[in-house]
Parts: structure tokens; sequence; C-alpha cells
């Protein structure tokens, strides 16, 4: 019998297989649709939405590094209302899976978003919407740390955000720390049922005949393969501390080994970002990798090689 990638989230959250895709590298599904269907694999975690429009930084706004991306987008989308008027009766049609990005200024505006989508929801119909995660720790826009590393900031909006529903709640992390744990403990605490490490690292780039940025801030987000190493770091330290709690992994993915390293240092779930953007298809990849590699090692399913990295 071929290996199961099939991947269990909590409250009876279950994925085709632990892959989805980012927040802000492929909107809200729709894009990819002619290149890989979202609903061959696990799904799709939507572009942030913020209580009013936000039209994000000013260009430029992405930089290639070695190995790695800088972006400082912002998070620029058309606010909750035409989320909730336009986009998800839209994306409720294709048959896919996607959890709901949040963001918000204060404690309060990632409560009403939460609550606006959830009774949306209610009321419309539930559609493909599994759960949301809570972007505490965006580097690329003023003050978007603050809910990732004030540890009572974070159990505030955390436990603010619970209150609103009972679906799956992720809170993202930020890499940006010397320790996640505590993060991590609050986030468990307060009422998160997953976190995702991480977000980007903060980095800048800059123009030696100018001396000024390359970007329109002066610094910017590091994803892609150049910060694996970090990511795993923070994963494998997480996991080690906390093993009953899932772990969502992103950064770094541009293959199927990258993925299947965040597995064995103890994720659950992954998401693909900024490998989405040199390889379209890696979902597919990463997947067909996967199973290979759970077939060479003659392993049943995901369960079984998770969190097995070892050290000594």
């Amino acid at each position: 019998m071929s290996p199961s990638l099939t991947t269990t989230l909590p409250r009876g959250t279950i994925l085709k297989d632990p892959i989805l895709l980012a927040s802000g590298c492929c909107g809200y599904g729709e894009e990819y649709l002619p290149i890989v269907h979202p609903s061959t694999y696990g799904g799709v975690i939507t572009k942030a939405v913020s209580v009013t429009p936000r039209l994000g930084n000013e260009a430029p706004r992405l930089r290639e590094t070695p190995a790695g991306l800088l972006n400082c987008i912002g998070l620029q989308n058309p606010g909750v209302d035409v989320l909730l008027d336009e986009v998800l009766p839209r994306i409720n049609q294709l048959d896919y899976s996607y959890i709901v990005n949040v963001v918000g200024h204060t404690v309060e505006e990632f409560a009403e978003l939460v609550s606006r989508v959830q009774r949306h929801c209610d009321e419309q119909g539930q559609g493909g919407m599994i759960g949301f995660e809570l972007d505490l720790s965006c580097p690329n826009v003023d003050s978007g740390t603050t809910f990732a590393t004030d540890l009572d900031v974070l159990r505030a909006v955390t436990a603010a955000c619970r209150a609103e529903t009972e679906q799956l709640i992720i809170s993202k992390m930020t890499p940006n720390v010397t320790d996640m744990l505590p993060y991590a403990e609050a986030s468990r605490e307060s009422g998160a049922d997953s976190i995702t490490i991480s977000n980007t690292l903060n980095g800048i780039s800059i123009d030696i005949r100018t001396r000024k940025s390359n970007l329109g801030r002066p610094s910017a987000g590091l994803s892609g393969a150049a910060i694996l190493p970090a990511v795993l770091y923070h994963i494998w330290r997480v996991h080690k501390a906390m093993k009953d709690y899932p772990i969502v992994g992103c950064g770094g993915i541009w293959d199927a080994d990258s993925a299947i390293q965040h597995i064995l240092a103890g994720a659950t779930a992954i998401q693909l970002g900024t490998g989405l953007f040199m390889n379209p298809k890696l979902p597919i990849e990463v997947q067909q990798g996967l199973e290979r590699y759970l077939t060479e090692q003659d392993e049943p399913d995901l369960d079984s090689i998770r969190g097995t990295y070892e050290y000594c």
C-alpha cells in the first residue's frame, strides 16, 4: 500500500496532505488554479485581511538576495468587507480548503476580524474555510512584530480571537527572537491550537552608490532557502519541549528534501512560500517527494517520522 500523507490538525481538521500555500504568496488560491488546483494538496492560507483596506508600502517591495528574497509588501489587501462580500463567496465555489490569515493594529481589530469572518461562515455556509492564522509577526509594517514579541499582548490577542470562534486557530510566530519557546507556550495557554514557525527574518539591502535602501523601507523580511537552518532550529527547539503541540513549518522549503527536514524537526504541516516563485509546481513535487521518501524508508505515514531528528 502507498504511504499516507493525510495530516490531522486540531478541532477535527483533516488535510489531504501537509502542504499549505503560505499567506501572501498566491492571493486567495485563485491565482494558482491554472497551475496546480489547490484541491490536490492540503490547502491555502489566504492573503492577510485587515479591518480596512491597506495599500501596502511604496515600491520597490521585492529584492532578490543570494538564496533568498527580501519583501516589504506591507500587507496590501482590500479589507474585510471585500473579503466577505466578494472573495469568500467566489472561492467557496472552487472546492478547496483554506485558512483565513487576519492582521490588526490592536487586540480588538484581530477579534473583530475573526468574529466577522466566523459570523459570515455561520450565516452563508462554511465552504472551504477551516480556520484562522493570526499574523502576529509581520516585520514589514510599523510595530508589526509587537504581537509576537510581547507575551502579554500575544496572550491578549490569542484569547480574544479564541472567544470568537470554535474553529482552528494558528498563531504565526516571528523568528526574530532569541528563544521562541516562551511565545509558543503563551500561544498554547491562550487558546491557539497550533503555531506557524515562522514568519520572515529581518534584513536590509543597501545600494552602495546612493547608500540608501534598495527597497521602499529601510528594512524588510527575508525568506527563501537561506533561512531554512534558522527555521528548522526553532521548530526543533519548540517541538522538543512541546511534543503534543502541532507546528506548521514555514520557511526555506524549495524541494522535497527541505520539506522532509521540517517534518523530521517536528512540523505537523508545512507551508510553501518563496519556493513557489522559483517553481510553481512545487506543491506536486513536494507531495511526490514525501510519498517517495516514506516508501524508501518503509514508513506508513508522516506521524512515524515526525520529530525523529537525532543529533547525537
